[in-house]
């Protein structure tokens, strides 16, 4: 499984050139890290270099690059401010394809060693989204902890995130497509492949030699649109910051510092986590003297730590495909259901959104438009919020004008107690439809099951993809789906329609996305 890069590759990385920036006086220059995996450079050098301050590596997420951490960011200068040497560093995301931990683990395993030898002491790291799991890839499994003293993760996926099992889903597949959604880096954050990166990491041996200390964001509803999506999408599961639950932040055997009101951005901006960094910028020798700091965090945020918890049950109605320039959807919308925001993604902007009513009434809601930056980076999205809705079937058509793929999700804000999940029991192929408040008898579940190959892995499931279950069993809501598991070593991504009735007759839709992983040996994996 773990992967070792082409001699070409590591021919690249040899000849990298470190960029020296010079000291000026006034203040801290922006590196020039160069445009090539593994190409990094240091910061400008404070003007006093105390030997007790460690070097503060920045890794950055999914997507990203160096530049994250000091254009419009300003997390380096507050980083020169406080007199610490800094470094930033490019993984293959500067290419335009994110790469898998394995990948990116073994690239930065590499530059950690080349790096705290330039500096001549040990690093501490500072991780964005995916970074803090590549970075734990580098430590553990690629043996480079001998050069870092702690690590500390901002709003990272140490459990994947339930969006790049959305976008590996069927309804999303043709979108994803499209817009790029689907690479290596997104196919390994899906939560199935990360619960199997979690079993090959958690108890090794090199697991313990580094410090982890973790921050998470709970307000994706915040500051720009940026978020907006994931966020809402996400919050059937709990709090998140539009790309990451909470829960799923946490990383086994690290310390959850902090939960703070930050988005997916926000919380790595220098002005609002850095100074809450400080305590863990420690070098590996002064670890023991700031331990009473760490338990002194740990204890006074506990009763506020939202713990990893159950996958809870979902909340969302998803459709998706092609058009020819126009389509439509339905909806159907319950009792108790105080509000629904409806979401319209293609990879072309749409000229029209219509809403109608189950009356035959055209709902005059607003319709907000914004360009995604996080998983389907890219895609244009169409959003509109219903309050207080009417029971019944709702109509959504979009116009682009031209072809174009799409994916139309609903969120919904319910004040009754229907819910619908699947929850898969540890070492069992099989799928648990769990439902409450439904009427069993009422209740029947459609699927379809999608495999993404472990080879195909290296090309984001865009080739070797296959169907290989669409839609060709009704289970009553007590029954168990099976995961046919012939097709070997890969994700399977399972898209469930759950339609039911409530206890008063109304009529109640919702989808359920899950993927399980299957390794080699046949185990399964799945949140």
């Amino acid at each position: 499984m773990l992967k070792k890069g082409s001699s070409l590759l590591l021919a690249l990385v040899l000849a990298v050139t470190v960029f020296i920036v010079p000291t000026q006086a006034g203040g801290a220059i922006n590196p020039n890290t160069g445009g090539i995996p593994g190409s990094w450079s240091p910061g400008t050098n404070p003007a006093v270099i105390d030997p007790g301050k460690p070097a503060i590596l920045f890794v950055h997420g999914l997507n990203g690059s160096a530049a994250s951490w000091y254009d419009n960011n300003d997390m380096y200068q507050f980083a020169y401010n406080s007199g610490y040497q800094t470094a930033y560093i490019n993984l293959h995301d500067i290419t335009g394809t994110s790469q898998s931990m394995w990948d990116n683990g073994q690239l930065l395993a590499a530059k950690i060693k080349e790096i705290s030898e330039y500096f001549g002491k040990k690093l501490v790291i500072v991780a964005h989204s995916k970074g803090g799991v590549d970075t734990q890839s580098a430590l553990v499994h690629y043996n480079a902890y001998p050069y870092v003293s702690n690590v500390i993760t901002l709003g990272s996926p140490h459990h994947g995130s339930q969006l790049a099992d959305l976008a590996y889903s069927s309804w999303a597949s043709w979108l994803s497509s499209l817009v790029g959604a689907q690479n290596p880096g997104t196919y390994s954050m899906q939560t199935s492949y990360m619960a199997y990166f979690r079993s090959l990491t958690n108890n090794h041996p090199n697991a313990g030699k580094n410090k982890f200390f973790t921050f998470a964001g709970k307000d994706w509803n915040s500051g720009s649109t940026a978020h907006f999506f994931g966020g809402l999408y996400l919050s059937s599961y709990g709090a998140n910051d539009g790309v990451v639950t909470v829960a799923n932040a946490h990383l086994p055997n690290g310390t959850m510092v902090k939960i703070g009101n930050w988005n997916h951005s926000s919380v790595k901006q220098g002005s609002n986590t850095f100074n809450l960094l400080k305590p863990y910028l420690v070098l590996q020798t002064a670890a023991a003297k700031s331990s009473s700091l760490v338990e002194i965090a740990s204890a006074k945020d506990k009763k506020k730590e939202e713990t990893p918890q159950e996958e809870q049950e979902s909340q969302s109605f998803v459709r998706g495909g092609q058009h020819d320039g126009q389509a439509s959807e339905t909806f159907t919308v319950e009792n108790d259901v105080s509000s629904v925001t409806i979401d319209w993604i293609g990879d072309k902007p749409l000229h029209q959104l219509e809403i109608i009513a189950p009356d035959g009434s055209v709902h005059k809601a607003k319709v907000s438009s914004f360009v995604d930056e996080d998983v389907f980076s890219g895609a244009w999205h169409h959003t509109a919020t219903i309050n207080k809705p009417g029971a019944g079937e709702w109509k959504v058509s979009a116009a682009s004008g031209e072809p174009s793929a799409y994916l139309f999700t609903v969120a919904y804000n319910t004040k009754g107690k229907n819910k619908v999940k699947l929850q898969k029991e540890q070492g069992s192929k099989k799928l648990k439809v769990k439902t409450d408040g439904l009427k069993a008898e009422k209740t029947k579940v459609t699927y379809s099951i999608d495999f993404i190959g472990k080879d195909s892995e290296k090309l984001g499931g865009k080739q070797g993809k296959k169907r290989i279950k669409q839609q060709e069993q009704q289970l009553a809501a007590v029954d168990e789906l099976s995961i046919p598991t012939t097709e070997g070593t890969g994700v399977y991504n399972v898209t469930a329609e759950i339609e039911g009735e409530t206890a008063e007759g109304f009529k109640y839709q919702r989808t359920v996305i899950k993927s399980v992983f299957v390794d080699e040996q046949g185990n399964t994996f799945a949140p």
